[in-house]
């Protein structure tokens, strides 16, 4: 009887630590995804992370405030942009290319007073996404007519800023032709403290300012002659028009009139098509991104950096190629 009831209890000892390690290998199992994926979760963040790498301190020169110059510029989205031709789209160094504008626009400034301009952007994390808000605001002298029509006519109006840093003289541009600056307030003053328009834009957007690289464009472009090879650089012009009307095709293979201190000058060449359309093969000269022939069918743009008087190098992001 003894060894029975030795038997039972042997039997039982076993068949309890057979239960007990299969319910820790079905936890284990059940748990597998929420194990691994924070390990996953983690190396995704340091891969993305090494992309940023190590952010070091900054002087008080580059801290200081009250660095934007006083001149912006505002292209109306409306009644300026070019939505026929693809809007540029940044590169991997944060750098857009020449904003498109309809035939006979241009980029106006307004200059506003020393000082008052205010670029910020703030994001909240909500329940379900971060929400962002990007504001830029400057204070305009006086009760003038033309800002007073400015807003009476633009209230609500959608637009790109341009506007320079006066410490590295680069310029930035805010809002795109999906998401542009929306003119959501403004504030006049007419009394013993100032006479002035405080104007403020808005968007919201994940897309914080951009360098902007391409052409301030202040008059029309300039025309590369009918059935020439070389591009010639004319005093004060940045944007050039293709040839609509060449007799045979020709290929862009020299350029001319560049001095040596147009180095790192933007130069941008926008198609207009034709029986015999204007090309860009790389070269010497014209160093193209995976020496990628550029054709200048109309619509088609491409954007060029000066590198020397000899050699210009294509600005990554900036082609349009259309068929």
């Amino acid at each position: 009887m003894r060894a029975m009831a030795h038997a039972r209890k042997t039997k039982i000892f076993y068949i309890t630590a057979f239960l007990f390690a299969f319910m820790v290998a079905l936890v284990a199992t059940m748990n597998a995804e929420s194990i691994w994926q924070p390990a996953c979760m983690a190396g995704m963040s340091m891969a993305t992370m090494a992309l940023i790498g190590d952010i070091e301190g900054v002087s008080d020169r580059i801290t200081a405030g009250s660095q934007i110059s006083a001149k912006v510029w505002l292209v109306h989205v409306d009644s300026q942009l070019n939505t026929d031709v693809p809007f540029p789209v940044p590169n991997a160094n944060r750098q857009l290319g020449t904003i498109p504008l309809k035939t006979g626009e241009i980029m106006h400034y307004f200059i506003a007073i020393d000082d008052s301009i205010t670029d910020t952007s703030k994001g909240d994390k909500g329940d379900v996404t971060t929400n962002v808000t990007n504001t830029i605001s400057f204070i305009m002298g006086g009760n003038r007519d033309q800002l007073l029509q400015f807003y009476e006519e633009h209230a609500g109006g959608r637009f790109i800023i341009i506007y320079q840093l006066s410490s590295d003289k680069k310029y930035y541009v805010m809002g795109n032709d999906v998401k542009p600056m929306i003119l959501k307030n403004y504030e006049r003053k007419n009394d013993k403290d100032s006479r002035s328009i405080t104007f403020t834009f808005e968007n919201k957007s994940f897309d914080q300012p951009y360098y902007y690289v391409g052409d301030i464009v202040r008059g029309a472009p300039a025309v590369i002659a009918t059935d020439a090879t070389t591009l010639t650089i004319q005093s004060g012009k940045s944007v050039y028009n293709t040839p609509s009307n060449n007799t045979a095709a020709k290929i862009l293979d020299d350029v001319a009139g560049i001095a040596d201190a147009d180095k790192g000058r933007m130069i941008d060449i926008i198609g207009t098509g034709g029986a015999y359309p204007l090309s860009i093969e790389s070269s010497e000269v014209f160093l193209l991104i995976d020496k990628e022939t550029w054709t200048a069918n109309a619509g088609s743009r491409i954007s060029f950096k000066v590198l020397d008087p000899i050699t210009l190098v294509e600005v990554e992001g900036s082609r349009v190629q259309t068929a």
